[in-house]
């Protein structure tokens, strides 16, 4: 209702000028002088007559920013150091084992196990962060602890490299026997896959070192 109010002032108004003005030039007071319709009051005229334009609404300030914030769980640090380093020390044991089960030398068990624990302890810690940054698998009714899903595929793809990696490390230290150092990477991939898969379970029952953090959401 208001804005047909305007609209039909502003059509009023127009009239009455373009009146006023043909009435100017019809005069003959005024007619030496305005012969022609004054251009001052036609241009008001049009203004008052053309439309109005729309207003534009102003955005929301969600909208506006292009993201919202949502709430994340992850793990600091400190508790993926934690568990790099507590792995580290039980899978440490059973190379030691078989190791020295399939060379009968405790020296060569012991450079395994060295080598294991130069090449490993890093990269562990490296792919404890790297998963920190998928929420894939995390259990939200847990506050955000990693399901069973999660925690097996972490196993299959850690051991898929680690099992490499103590191949390489024992042929290398066993001057190229590939078939000694086959034995003892296939028997630390039965062995740790499974080991591994329980020891993810028992930290994913560990609420310490686990966080919310503001994660814009896409």
């Amino acid at each position: 209702a208001p804005k047909m109010g305007c609209s039909i002032s502003s059509w009023l108004l127009g009239a009455a000028l373009l009146a006023t003005a043909d009435g100017l030039v019809a005069s003959p007071r005024y007619a030496p002088q305005l012969r022609t319709p004054p251009a001052a009051l036609a241009h008001v005229a049009a203004v008052h007559l053309a439309p109005a334009r729309p207003v534009a609404l102003a955005r929301p300030v969600a909208a506006a920013r292009g993201a919202e914030v949502r709430m994340a769980v992850k793990e600091s640090v400190t508790r993926s150091a934690v568990k790099a380093i507590g792995w580290r020390f039980t899978a440490g044991i059973v190379t030691a084992i078989t190791s020295y089960f399939f060379t009968k030398s405790l020296a060569a068990a012991a450079a395994i196990v060295g080598w294991d624990l130069c090449s490993k302890s890093v990269t562990m810690f490296i792919g404890e962060r790297l998963w920190n940054k998928s929420d894939w698998g995390k259990d939200t009714a847990a506050k955000g602890a990693d399901d069973a899903k999660r925690s097996l595929v972490k196993a299959l793809a850690w051991r898929a490299f680690a099992a490499v990696n103590t191949f390489i490390g024992a042929t290398l230290l066993n001057k190229g026997k590939a078939g000694v150092a086959g034995k003892i990477a296939g028997s630390d991939s039965v062995v740790k896959t499974v080991l591994f898969f329980f020891y993810e379970r028992a930290w994913a029952q560990v609420g310490w070192g686990r966080e919310e953090v503001k994660e814009e959401a896409a």
